[in-house]
């Protein structure tokens, strides 16, 4: 019963999911679209206007200019995240964190087989291991 009710909420809840993106998705058009226009009356305005074709090329130019998409809120080309910074893993250094890495992944495994808190202990030491020799700087992401 209880199933069913969480079946029937998750595909309601992504029904309103859908419904709502797609009316942001017309919505969006539709400001686009405004611009759009209120652009094409202010061109239009300003060619009709009785001023030198060069105030008219200089208006019409920047209003054009104006047009252009957005620069982006987040940068994320100039984001260094992911990374690796050069030398700042030798090669003993990644020799031992693959050591490391094979206990933690033998610790894992073996805790997952049998299912006892000594193989389990094992296997949370391993992760301190890792996280205590500072290895994440070493692995690429």
């Amino acid at each position: 019963m209880l199933r069913d009710l969480t079946l029937i909420f998750s595909v309601l809840l992504a029904i309103v999911s859908v419904a709502f993106g797609a009316y942001k998705n017309i919505e969006a058009g539709n400001a686009q679209g405004f611009a759009y226009e209120q652009t094409y009356r202010t061109l239009n305005a300003v060619q009709q206007a009785n001023i030198s074709t060069a105030a008219k090329a200089s208006i019409t130019g920047t209003v054009l200019g104006g047009l252009a998409t957005p620069r982006p809120v987040i940068d994320l080309s100039r984001s260094n995240a992911g990374v690796l910074t050069p030398g700042a893993c030798s090669a003993a250094k990644q020799a031992t964190c693959d050591a490391l890495a094979a206990t933690l992944g033998a610790a894992n495994a073996t805790c997952v087989k049998t299912n006892r808190p000594v193989d389990c202990t094992a296997a949370q030491q391993a992760r301190i291991d890792v996280l205590s020799s500072s290895c994440i700087a070493c692995f690429n992401p």
